[in-house]
């Protein structure tokens, strides 16, 4: 009888480990999937921010419409108050002389009071297009979304540590964005391309650790490469960037043979490459605004794949 409670007592304290290692491996796994989840945010976060920078070295607007808003404004003035009839007395003209003053201090204060100006807002949709509008760069709204970043840097950068990504690439991330940030203080343009393609090499990276979505990832690549050619506009150098756009379809092309997609997410992938070939194209003609016009169109398109 003491030996079956004994071997009871064992079996008990076996289920009661058995569950308490599963309860913990459970927790343990939740955690990290939520960690992960959230860093996954983090790096789509600084992507939009990164692409939005890119695009504002031209002032490009990725929708087809931007709304303007101007200022109307209104006033009115007030009535004229008092003012005696022509018909009064000469003794009541005199009665009211010795507050004539006063009364005129007061009708003038309430006419001032009266007198308003109100502002309203005159909402206008603007063709936003590549060949209608001016690129010259808001500088200073390029410099609000740059400490923007700052402020999740922190963050994000735990997370990714968390996440045993490479803790070489996170501190040369941060030293690079801070180059970039120096760059958009000076307002230098070309100086500010070079070092948001640095800073945007650490996306796919970081994806590469953190995140499971084939697609994803290889848009990263993907958009890396476009960005790279989109950064030697400005200097000519077609020979270099028809390289770059070369490597983005070579990358790109991977998702082609991809069997795991539905048939909806295929036939935009499948816009996506097209629309990659004809930036090739535009290559060849060797034209800023068209390149500009189909970089625009294909950056709408695999955003949202």
């Amino acid at each position: 009888m003491k030996k079956f409670k004994i071997i009871s007592y064992i079996i008990l304290a076996i289920v009661l480990v058995v569950l308490a290692l599963t309860v913990y491996t459970s927790a343990t796994q939740n955690n990290e999937q939520d960690g992960k989840e959230k860093a996954i945010s983090e790096i789509r976060y600084l992507d939009t921010k990164l692409v939005d920078l890119f695009n504002n070295m031209n002032n490009i607007e990725i929708r087809n419409y931007q709304i303007y808003t101007t200022k109307i404004e209104e006033s009115r003035s007030a009535q004229n108050f008092g003012g005696g009839s022509s018909d009064k007395s000469s003794n009541s003209d005199s009665s009211n002389n010795a507050s004539s003053g006063s009364d005129n201090t007061s009708t003038e204060s309430n006419s001032n009071q009266a007198q308003t100006e109100n502002t309203n807002k005159n909402y206008e949709m603007q063709a936003a297009g590549i060949l209608t509008t001016n690129r010259d760069i808001d500088w200073t709204s390029c410099k609000n979304e740059s400490e923007l970043i700052y402020t999740s840097i922190s963050t994000i950068t735990l997370d990714l540590y968390s996440l045993n990504v490479s803790q070489e690439d996170i501190l040369n991330f941060n030293k690079d964005v801070d180059s970039l940030t120096v760059s958009l203080e000076e307002e230098n343009k070309q100086l500010t391309l070079d070092n948001l393609v640095k800073v945007y090499e650490y996306i796919p990276k970081f994806a590469q650790t953190v995140v499971d979505d084939t697609l994803y990832k290889t848009v990263l690549e993907t958009k890396l490469n476009v960005f790279r050619g989109y950064a030697k506009l400005d200097s000519g150098d077609w020979t270099g960037i028809s390289t770059n756009i070369v490597d983005a379809i070579n990358v790109y092309a991977t998702l082609l043979t991809n069997t795991e997609m539905d048939a909806n997410k295929q036939t935009s992938v499948n816009k996506g490459y097209v629309m990659l070939n004809e930036l090739k194209n535009a290559v060849d003609t060797q034209n800023t605004s068209v390149f500009l016009i189909k970089y625009k169109n294909l950056l709408e398109e695999i955003n949202n794949l």
